[in-house]
């Protein structure tokens, strides 16, 4: 009983200073300012984008946009997924045996 107290205090306590992390964000505008700032780049690229028609360059739109495209990839993420893959093979390779030894009992009998 006193092992499952202090695992549900623990719990209890960590959704307290996660609640409190989230609150005092919101609280100092973390957030508010993290919109202002994708808010500003996109201006700076629109004021951008005008000088250089002013200016008579050429316009490509790939110039303007800003890359969305985020790789999270990492040592750690990459050996999971070749752990995985290597896991889904030869699962797969075990699967088909055992399914062609089954087939190979039935077509005995």
């Amino acid at each position: 009983m006193d092992k499952q107290y202090k695992i549900c205090k623990r719990i209890i306590i960590s959704l307290f200073v996660i609640y409190l992390t989230l609150y005092f964000s919101q609280l100092t505008g973390y957030y508010e300012y993290q919109n202002y700032a994708k808010m500003t780049l996109t201006e700076q690229q629109i004021n951008k984008f005008e000088e250089d028609i002013k200016a008579g360059k050429e316009i490509d739109v790939e110039d303007y946009i800003k890359n969305k495209d985020r790789n999270y990839q990492n040592g750690l993420s990459k050996l999971g997924l070749n752990i995985s893959n290597f896991l889904s093979l030869n699962i797969k390779r075990g699967v088909f045996k055992a399914f062609d030894l089954i087939a190979k009992f039935v077509q005995e009998e």
